[in-house]
């Protein structure tokens, strides 16, 4: 009897030294392996309020799978490992500049693109995988997991990590596209760009067409008498980006004409007959920070994820959050 009690009294004392989390394992959602979980852990502590433009809600999340979420929306996980854990440190960078902001009515961070940066659950990503699923999920977050907690900075403060599809061979100043310089947000040469299948676009426009983008730009028809003469490109940059074109007599930046007419950048070519204008289009996206294809490139030309971030944001250091 007396052993049996001494028994006990061991039992509950180990049970006070134990720490709690070690007795029960960590938390996982339905499908989360224990490794996975336990990769989750730095993140977990932490999350960030998403709000969803598909079904307007806001979820809360930890900061681990709304960075795998986010690459996952944002990159082809076919691309190279060293291109991925670079994407993860600027959407990351992203999440942490936004966090408590109030930069979203809804939230921390929106999925919208057009605001702040992509992002698709789980759900989501066996759909657009497919078969390939299991695969890329399991690629996706041991990209993650094995740059967790690093983020991109400028001068102590967290940097606005741009980026986008492809460049024109150039990425762009941040002031020709925003109006705003940003220090680390510089032209740089990205060559690799001018090799993806998605380098350049054309598109074409009837006058009808033509004129009913045009009216997206406050223009009415009357201000466009002739398709010939409709448009006409008055500046660009050293990297080829429309800083300025007339429209009906009026000036408008290359990316205001991009979102009227649906082009893949602002940087791009017109001609013009009297039924027909047509846009020659370079790169995919703003040409601002990282080009993801770029940034491919560069991972299979043997860069890894460091080097390739500090290419594209000129002085920017990549450090610890914790």
């Amino acid at each position: 009897m007396k052993k049996f009690i001494i028994i006990v009294i061991l039992a509950v004392f180990s049970m006070i030294l134990v720490p709690f989390a070690f007795i029960e394992p960590p938390y996982s959602k339905p499908g989360t392996t224990e490794a996975e979980a336990t990769a989750e852990g730095a993140l977990s502590d932490d999350t960030i309020a998403v709000f969803r433009t598909t079904g307007s809600k806001t979820v809360d999340m930890t900061l681990f799978e709304y960075v795998c979420g986010s690459v996952a929306a944002e990159m082809p996980l076919a691309y190279h490992e060293e291109a991925l854990k670079a994407q993860a440190i600027a959407c990351y960078t992203n999440a942490l500049r936004l966090k408590g902001s109030g930069d979203s009515e809804n939230g921390d961070i929106s999925d919208d693109t057009s605001t702040h940066q992509g992002y698709i659950d789980e759900d989501e990503r066996k759909e657009k995988w497919g078969d390939d699923f299991d695969k890329y999920e399991a690629k996706l977050r041991e990209v993650v997991e094995s740059v967790e907690n690093l983020a991109l900075y400028y001068n102590g403060e967290l940097c606005v990590a741009a980026f986008h599809a492809i460049s024109c061979g150039k990425t762009e100043d941040a002031g020709n596209i925003w109006s705003t310089d940003i220090p680390y947000l510089k032209s740089v040469q990205s060559e690799g760009d001018k090799l993806s299948p998605k380098y350049s676009s054309t598109v074409a426009f009837s006058k009808t067409d033509f004129l009913k983008c045009a009216t997206g730009l406050g223009l009415d028809t009357d201000d466009l008498e002739s398709l010939k003469s409709a448009i006409k490109i008055t500046k660009t940059s050293d990297t080829g980006t429309v800083l300025s074109a007339t429209l009906g007599g009026k000036s408008f930046t290359g990316e205001e004409i991009r979102k009227a007419f649906s082009l893949r950048s602002p940087v791009f070519t017109v001609k013009a007959t009297a039924d027909t204008v047509t846009f020659s289009v370079y790169g995919y996206g703003h040409g601002v920070g990282m080009s993801q294809y770029g940034a491919d490139y560069l991972a299979n030309m043997g860069y890894t994820y460091d080097e390739i971030l500090k290419h594209y944001y000129t002085g920017a250091e990549i450090l610890p959050t914790s």
